[in-house]
């Protein structure tokens, strides 16, 4: 009896640690995709809501803030799925996600000249199986944000998996300017 009580108590106890409460769940938004374009523009697609928000910034942060403010709650950005870049020098924008805005090390990096269109349109879930797929058949490289940023800063270039616009994927470079 004793263990059973024991054991009971630690599981409660790692409940209410963790913060899992059903009300501070439902007070973030939980971004799956971003698109960002060489322009400033983000789009941002979210697991809970099926509204894309698109938000024009001096930069990233400026524009996720602007997204916040028109969602009405915090992004919360560690479960993001998707970065879709339009910009082929992407080191600057993709190192900044990875240490400010915590993004998960799996998150998948793929091009498009287009991609706030592309993530409007299409669901996010959709985007991620179609790169997924590339990848399987060889298509497109294996394209997660360490990877990508590995190359980019060891060899000044990264081959990403293309989106585009019929559906279809491909593979292209990315690159780092030489500063």
């Amino acid at each position: 009896m004793n263990r059973f009580f024991y054991s009971s108590a630690a599981v409660l106890a790692l409940i209410s640690a963790a913060g899992c409460s059903s009300g501070r769940i439902h007070e973030r938004s939980y971004l799956r995709a971003a698109a960002v374009s060489e322009s400033g523009q983000l789009t941002f697609s979210f697991f809970d809501e099926d509204d894309t928000i698109a938000c024009s910034g001096d930069d990233a942060d400026s524009a996720k803030s602007s997204a916040e403010l028109i969602g009405g709650k915090p992004i919360f950005t560690g479960y993001t799925e998707l970065i879709i870049i339009d910009g082929k020098d992407s080191l600057a924008i993709l190192d900044h996600m990875l240490a400010s805005w915590k993004l998960s090390p799996s998150c998948t990096v793929v091009y498009s000249n287009n991609g706030g269109e592309i993530l409007r349109n299409n669901d996010a879930e959709l985007l991620i199986g179609i790169t997924e797929q590339a990848v399987k058949q060889g298509i497109a490289p294996k394209c997660d944000i360490i990877t990508v940023l590995g190359e980019l800063c060891r060899r000044g270039e990264a081959e990403v998996a293309e989106l585009r616009t019929d559906g279809s994927a491909g593979s292209c470079s990315v690159y780092c300017s030489v500063g």
